[in-house]
């Protein structure tokens, strides 16, 4: 049984590849509108295409959204809103992987101190943060949709938001502020008919990082299962009341948090493996 009701709308970013995407393909199926919102608009143009063609009808349009630009952002929600009347959901997806923020440790370095490369916070926090306050702006300006809500927002974090990465230190920053201010958003919007709840996977096989890093994890099976990543975002959607959950994924196993000891345990071979191969890419020669 489908999740929304057919005709219903999804605003989603990052969503010309990866977790985004296959988001999107799943909402269609089910009877979907989506706006596909990503900073590639040649792929976010083509991929809404396919699903128009597949469909034999429009059930998506693209919009050019870089997330930590604020105005392509507004502009996206507005192309959104003039196009499909309302949006049922939002989905904060758009992300990158680590990116270094400080050179490698060297005490012998005579090189200048240099400014800290903030990309990676900038978008997976401040990005999720513009989208979050359009779709809450949003649903506050819209009647009470098919499923009984204003709107469901909906952030994509990661398991490093609980848990510290010595190799990533600005994506588990980002993540695991992503996770606070989706458990303080719930609270203020839990009497209004909208809905803030996080979807928080280990490493999935997507785009975000080179190919090379996915190596180690497909011949050790530390991947987490994409289709499993999308029940999750399932849960979320029609007629739940659910709000103020960020359900968590680790290869088969899905929990909310606060997790117990036993779910670090069960995440740390994954969690870990990552610092080894990230540092490799990075060039660093930190253990």
């Amino acid at each position: 049984m489908p999740a929304i009701s057919r005709g219903e709308v999804s605003y989603i970013t990052g969503a010309a590849s990866g977790i985004g995407r296959a988001l999107a393909a799943m909402l269609v199926d089910q009877g979907g509108l989506v706006i596909i919102a990503d900073i590639n608009a040649e792929a976010g143009s083509k991929f809404a295409a396919e699903l128009n063609e597949r469909a034999e009808n429009v059930v998506a349009i693209s919009v050019k959204t870089d997330t930590t630009n604020w105005e392509e952002q507004l502009a996206g929600f507005q192309k959104a809103t003039a196009t499909f009347k309302r949006i049922d959901y939002v989905f904060a997806n758009a992300g990158i992987a680590e990116r270094p923020w400080l050179p490698p440790f060297n005490p012998s370095a005579s090189k200048p101190i240099v400014k800290p490369d903030l990309a990676t916070a900038n978008i997976n926090l401040t990005g999720q943060l513009y989208t979050a306050a359009l779709a809450l702006q949003t649903f506050e300006r819209q009647e009470i949709g098919p499923s009984g809500f204003r709107g469901k927002l909906v952030l994509t974090a990661s398991v490093f938001g609980y848990y510290p990465s010595r190799a990533m230190p600005m994506y588990a920053a980002s993540k695991a502020g992503v996770i606070n201010f989706m458990r303080s958003a719930a609270q203020y919007y839990a009497d209004k008919n909208i809905t803030v709840n996080a979807v928080a996977p280990n490493l999935v096989d997507t785009p975000i990082a080179p190919d090379v890093l996915f190596v180690p994890f497909r011949e050790q099976k530390l991947l987490s299962d994409m289709q499993l990543v999308l029940d999750q975002f399932e849960k979320l959607l029609g007629d739940s009341r659910v709000s103020g959950q960020a359900l968590s994924i680790n290869q088969d196993n899905v929990w909310t948090h606060p997790a117990d000891k036993h779910m670090f345990e069960e995440n740390n071979p994954s969690c870990d493996l990552i610092s080894v191969e990230l540092f490799k890419l990075f060039g660093d020669s930190t253990p």
